[in-house]
């Protein structure tokens, strides 16, 4: 479990938005908003990236709605463990649990710091830039929302590379 996080928490106005996830007063997308917020974080924690947003049902509803995701997509893995995201037994129980859903589950976007493409037009990993892994915890509350990445003062060994590397594929 990775109980050591450098984390930031985020506040918004969530009447704030339109039923499209876009800002009422300027019409900034909230997924923009979200790039604001990891902007913040790198500046705050030099050399870090967030690599997790925590948020609640509501939040990634509204940020699904500002990516233009298709009503089938449901943003966000559900937190099997508590607050914390486990990086082995999450993504196994949420496997799990897509095989009996309607819906398409979402786990990760691109970063705010994924600029470079490549010749296929996939976004390039490194130098500790990572898709942003979305995480539904339901103990947060409306308008607020949470980033953070590991610490390297975890007794666990945690490697990014071994939760990105896709497992499952759909059927």
């Amino acid at each position: 479990m990775m109980e050591r996080e450098i984390s930031e928490t985020y506040f918004f106005d969530e009447n704030g938005f339109d039923t499209n996830g876009f800002r009422i007063c300027d019409g900034i997308a909230f997924r923009e908003v979200v790039k604001e917020f990891e902007f913040d974080f790198h500046k705050k924690h030099s050399g870090e990236y967030a690599l997790f947003l925590y948020a609640n049902a509501r939040t990634m509803n509204l940020l699904a709605k500002s990516c233009h995701a298709e009503p089938i997509l449901s943003y966000g893995m559900d937190l099997t463990q508590g607050k914390h995201f486990d990086p082995l037994c999450d993504p196994d129980a949420n496997h799990n649990m897509d095989l009996y859903s309607k819906s398409i589950f979402v786990y990760g976007i691109d970063s705010a710091f994924m600029t470079d493409l490549d010749e296929d037009g996939y976004p390039i990993f490194g130098d500790g830039i990572y898709p942003l892994t979305l995480l539904v915890d339901c103990n947060i509350r409306n308008g607020e929302l949470r980033l953070s990445t590991p610490t390297d003062e975890s007794d666990d060994e945690f490697d990014i590379n071994k939760v990105l590397t896709p497992v499952y594929e759909l059927a």
